[in-house]
């Protein structure tokens, strides 16, 4: 392949990214898109409540009853216990702005929404930007009298789920002038509760009208709404920059990035080797950035319930085999983004551990685990990276400074897992808008297609 080549290549992938991302601005959204791109790609949709009855080949997916995470897999010839799984990891959501249970404020002639912090986002670059609104609302189905109607096996009520996107810029963060504040360059500390509530309308504006023009553009009744998950999300569209255009601008990188990476490897996968000796599986978990103790998280049994039953349940898994045997021979990515050496903050790095925006995947490591890599996982991922023609790069955080974590420590502890902490280099990580590199998405799409093939 030549190097024109390799930078078209790059360039169709930087493009294909940018098309996915831009809907999924919430983690419903998220698993919403990558389900479409299965569907089209023969995945089969199967409730977590249905039973499993594994055959080869079969390429099946589920959705948590949250719609929050998603696991997908591709069914191999040999059982489990024998070959152990391929999995990749990541996570769904990302650090933003979600509205408080009572979210409509007045002030200074306008109508507000007040907010909260989801994870540990760069507060001032939600100043200032359109912000659109997006989510998941609840309604609880009612019959005659208006009385609400309950499940007759679970006893619970019945709810219809709407998911909502008014794709237009409804709201705003103002910022305070520097003329009011002298010192907001020197100190600039942005106060959560008081200073991060949006605004959505000025003037002759109450709530009725309010509620009544949001549920025009969002098409459902949002006064008869008994539960939501709303967030505010930045309108600006993903782009490409640079002189060479070889930067790819927007939200969410952190961690849809590696989200669509798992999820278009996992795919390239089945066209390479439709039938697999080892079952491929690609999991993608909602709120790492919160500590992933959720029912959908990382550190929940989703996942663990998901490869114990198809263990058990495959056809070549001997009936006195365990299905726990599986994870002795399984190898998870644990793919989360990593810091870029930054041109105008080089002092922040380690000089011998600094990645390059579009010098390859990273591997991330902390002697601590905060990350999971060990030496052996290490080596297996730079024999991955050879395979693909790939250059690795190298991530240790400064040792006066802390490290952040990912879900792979929290996969290898609750699966007893060989595990990697990998990711590519970014700018900005947890800015309203962050910045990666068009050639190291396409790099590691690369990897982790031959991890799942088995260098085939």
């Amino acid at each position: 392949m030549t190097a024109k080549s390799k930078a078209m290549t790059s360039d169709a992938r930087a493009d294909d990214y940018i098309a996915w991302l831009t809907g999924a601005v919430t983690p419903p959204h998220a698993v919403l898109a990558c389900t479409e791109r299965l569907l089209r790609a023969g995945f089969q949709p199967l409730t977590l409540a249905a039973p499993l009855q594994p055959a080869v080949g079969d390429r099946r997916f589920v959705v948590h009853p949250d719609g929050k995470s998603v696991i997908a897999f591709v069914v191999g010839e040999r059982s489990p216990v024998a070959t152990g799984f391929a999995l990749v990891g990541a996570h769904t959501d990302s650090p933003d702005l979600r509205l408080r249970l009572n979210p409509m404020a007045a002030a200074a002639g306008t109508v507000q929404l007040t907010t909260q912090l989801h994870g540990g986002l760069i507060r001032r670059s939600w100043l200032d930007r359109p912000l659109a609104l997006a989510g998941t609302v609840f309604e609880v189905l009612r019959g005659r009298g208006g009385k609400p109607v309950f499940h007759k096996l679970t006893g619970q009520p019945v709810l219809n789920r709407h998911l909502v996107h008014i794709d237009e810029p409804v709201a705003i963060i103002p910022d305070l002038a520097i003329h009011m504040d002298r010192e907001k360059n020197d100190k600039g500390a942005i106060n959560p509760q008081t200073q991060l509530n949006a605004v959505l309308a000025s003037g002759d504006w109450d709530a009725e009208r309010v509620m009544r023009e949001l549920s025009q553009r969002t098409g459902v009744q949002l006064d008869r709404v008994d539960g939501f998950d709303l967030h505010l999300v930045p309108w600006h569209k993903p782009m490409r920059a640079g002189l060479d255009r070889s930067l790819v601008l927007g939200p969410r990188h952190d961690d849809l990035a590696m989200v669509y990476c798992g999820l278009e490897a996992l795919i390239a996968s089945v066209v390479r080797d439709p039938t697999p000796v080892r079952t491929r599986v690609a999991a993608f978990f909602d709120a790492e950035e919160t500590g992933s103790q959720t029912a959908s998280g990382a550190a929940s049994a989703f996942l663990r319930d998901v490869l114990v039953r198809l263990t058990r349940r495959h056809p070549d898994t001997d009936s006195a085999a365990d299905p726990e045997q599986a994870f002795a021979e399984t190898i998870c990515l644990s793919a989360d983004m990593a810091h870029a050496l930054h041109p105008n903050y080089m002092e922040v790095h380690d000089k011998q551990h600094a990645p390059t925006i579009n010098g390859g995947p990273v591997l991330k490591a902390n002697t601590n685990d905060r990350y999971a890599t060990t030496g052996e996982t290490a080596a297996i991922f730079a024999g991955l990276c050879e395979a693909a023609g790939v250059k690795v790069q190298d991530f240790v955080m400064r040792q006066d400074m802390a490290c952040g974590t990912t879900i792979g420590p929290i996969t290898a502890a609750s699966l007893a897992a060989r595990t990697v902490d990998i990711g590519c280099p970014m700018w900005g990580m947890h800015s309203s808008c962050e910045t990666l590199g068009a050639h190291d998405l396409a790099a590691m799409t690369d990897v982790m297609r031959v991890f799942f093939v088995g260098g085939a």
